[in-house]
């Protein structure tokens, strides 16, 4: 369930007929400095007490899982109430596979949070936060994946000039992996001089394959890159052109198991998806009436919005019907899906406000119950409000 906040691009986009990146013969030192796992503090955590009686919502809620709301730092929250569980200052953050870690980019003292600070914590409280790596002075954090099995991150850096005009100098895509032994902040491919940055995008472990995007200025997706992570320790770099899809590089998303990625082309509303390896493979559907997609976790099923229902589309099974079927009925019409329970259980529904200005008591979210009757419309929803950008799910235990 990775998650990557593009926040303030200012940055120049490049045509897509940039240089090839050659793949790097051995394994190449990043400009950061590694930090073995240690526990340092940083984000305010405490441990969320055991479920007990469920709150008001027909049990709906389940306060073994949380919320990462946005505001002026992120703070994690419990399902049943906005009671902060953990709060953080981040510039960019990753939530793990099974939703019980975070990752996040502390940002640093230079310009533009230079010198930021890769760092770790478990949502529930239940271990130290830690320290993975502290970047060069000039150097700025990028987005960041988890790999399939929670074990390492897929990370990004860039360093200097950024603003209208100008792009990154130098560009990173780079590895750490959690054991002791691993590679820890380990650079894969690199882009130099050419206004292009990188959105790691998953990190299949199994299949030793990393995946990023490149992007600019407007935050469109350009280049697909594939890494190869080669038993002798080398890595074999892949690109492929993505022109004509027109897709954010905020809607590129990430099965669980880093198996299939989805994004939504932005004029179009078509939803494309294709296997981690091959963007050439892509197939994609017709996006009239939908409204956005988003991964279940633990499936290969598509989740959106159609009129007043919550559709989930199997990629594994889709037909000629396409993306099927529907999985819940009477949702209010304008609502978007926000995320999934980290265990995929429930879907929580954005509802946009009816007026302009201040929203009173905060916005309007609907946890949906996802069970076995799709027409079901009484009995597996409550209705709650934040004030504050929800954005993920995290499992405490």
């Amino acid at each position: 369930m990775a998650i990557a906040l593009i926040v303030g691009f200012q940055l120049s986009q490049r045509r897509q007929s940039a240089a090839t990146p050659s793949a790097s013969p051995t394994p190449s030192p990043s400009g950061a400095t590694a930090v073995n796992p240690s526990a340092s503090p940083s984000a305010t955590a405490t441990e969320p007490p055991a479920s007990g009686t469920p709150a008001a919502g027909g049990g709906i809620y389940n306060d073994d899982f949380g919320f990462v709301v946005l505001g002026q730092s992120a703070t994690i929250r419990k399902e049943s109430s906005n009671e902060p569980v953990a709060t953080f200052a981040q510039q960019y953050f990753a939530v793990s596979p099974d939703g019980k870690l975070v990752a996040y980019w502390e940002p640093g003292p230079g310009a533009g949070g230079a010198g930021a600070q890769l760092r770790m914590f478990a949502a529930g409280g239940s271990s130290a936060e830690q320290a993975l790596v502290t970047l060069a002075a000039d150097q700025r954090g990028g987005g960041m994946a988890w790999s399939s099995d929670g074990a390492g991150l897929l990370y990004s850096t860039e360093s200097g000039s950024a603003g209208i005009g100008g792009g990154p100098n130098s560009a990173t895509l780079d590895l750490y992996e959690l054991a002791a032994n691993g590679r820890h902040g380990t650079t894969i491919v690199t882009e130099t001089n050419t206004g292009w940055l990188y959105r790691p995008i998953a990190w299949d472990r199994s299949a030793n394959l990393a995946a990023a995007a490149l992007t600019g200025e407007g935050g469109f997706m350009g280049p697909y890159i594939t890494v190869r992570l080669n038993a002798d320790g080398s890595f074999t770099a892949r690109r492929f052109d993505t022109a004509g899809t027109g897709m954010l590089i905020s809607s590129i998303l990430v099965s669980s198991d880093a198996k299939f990625v989805l994004g939504v082309e932005l004029t179009s509303g078509n939803i494309r998806w294709w296997p981690l390896p091959d963007f050439a493979a892509s197939k994609s559907q017709a996006g009239a009436g939908k409204r956005g997609a988003l991964w279940r976790p633990g499936t290969h099923e598509i989740g959106f919005m159609s009129g007043e229902q919550l559709w989930l589309g199997n990629i594994d099974q889709a037909g000629s019907q396409g993306l099927c079927c529907t999985a819940f009925s009477g949702a209010p019409a304008t609502s978007l899906l926000r995320t999934f329970r980290a265990d995929g259980t429930a879907a929580v529904l954005y509802v946009p406000p009816t007026t302009s200005g201040p929203v009173v008591g905060g916005v309007q979210y609907v946890l949906v119950r996802i069970g076995s009757d799709p027409k079901s419309t009484s009995g597996d929803r409550v209705t709650f409000q934040e004030g504050s950008a929800l954005v993920a799910s995290v499992r405490f235990r």
